[in-house]
């Protein structure tokens, strides 16, 4: 289960890495004013640095057995899905009074990557949490 657990999680970064990619060969660093990207960059950053962060402490509990290593990686999972979420529902297209008028580096996002990023992160965190809790 905990090889298991590392092989979702590095499928759901690669997933992550060509999304980010795709954000950034659209301008997403350039969009940093208010109200013209929907992703500010602490939470690019954030989700990014947390997630690798997470894999780091999952690999060192695979290399050393350590359980607060794997429950730190389950702690810092959580948080990086978290942020995940709330990329998710700023993402959505919006047609309010307060749409967006400009293409945002997000909207070039390819629906099924974003769909396989997230359901793979799913099963990364369901396989690390049974993992860590020592389930076969």
């Amino acid at each position: 289960m905990s090889v298991m657990g590392l092989a979702a999680w590095v499928l759901t970064a690669s997933l992550g890495g060509y999304l980010a990619t795709v954000w950034l060969r659209h301008g997403g660093l350039q969009q940093r004013r208010a109200g013209v990207t929907r992703l500010p960059m602490w939470l690019v950053t954030g989700h990014a640095v947390l997630a690798v962060t997470g894999l780091g402490a999952w690999i060192d509990y695979l290399l050393s057995g350590t359980l607060p290593a794997a429950w730190a990686a389950c702690a810092i999972i959580v948080l990086v899905a978290g942020l995940g979420f709330t990329m998710l529902l700023r993402w959505r297209p919006s047609h309010g009074r307060h749409a967006h008028t400009e293409t945002t580096a997000e909207q070039h996002f390819p629906l099924a990557a974003v769909v396989a990023h997230g359901m793979f992160a799913a099963v990364t965190i369901l396989l690390v949490l049974l993992a860590a809790e020592g389930k076969p």
